[in-house]
């Protein structure tokens, strides 16, 4: 499983690969939504799950999503932030976000999470890592 984490926050950026790797999952980090964009365009075979906050520099976590989602992304979007409100939740579930959680969110129930997706990913996922 290949996960891309999106986060402008080097510390949480390094906390969620600490949590996220393991033996079967490759944890890759983007500062930024545009950074992000240029790391899916250059990997070979799609994500598995792309992992992203909401509220970063040059491009936010909706913006990013909404890209995304143009380019007919075939894995889960992980949403995580602070900033959160009424109307931006409704745009991320409008847009078929997988999940989204609040910071500060446990990191076990984060795991569990994105086990569970992990369990519906994609053939091209299933096959290359087991």
């Amino acid at each position: 499983m290949s996960i891309l984490t999106v986060e402008d926050e080097t510390a949480v950026a390094r906390l969620l690969a600490l949590v996220l790797c393991g033996p079967k999952c490759k944890v890759v980090a983007a500062s930024d939504g545009s950074e992000a964009l240029a790391r899916i365009a250059a990997s070979v075979r799609p994500f598995d799950i792309v992992i992203t906050d909401h509220k970063m520099p040059r491009m936010t976590g909706l913006e990013l999503v909404r890209e995304l989602r143009a380019q007919n992304f075939p894995g889960k979007i992980v949403v995580l932030s602070a900033f959160l409100d009424a109307e931006n939740t409704r745009s991320y579930q409008a847009l078929g976000v997988d999940l989204l959680l609040a910071k500060p969110f446990d990191m076990d129930e984060l795991r569990h999470a994105i086990e569970i997706l992990a369990d519906e990913a994609p053939v091209y996922a299933q096959r290359a890592t087991g």
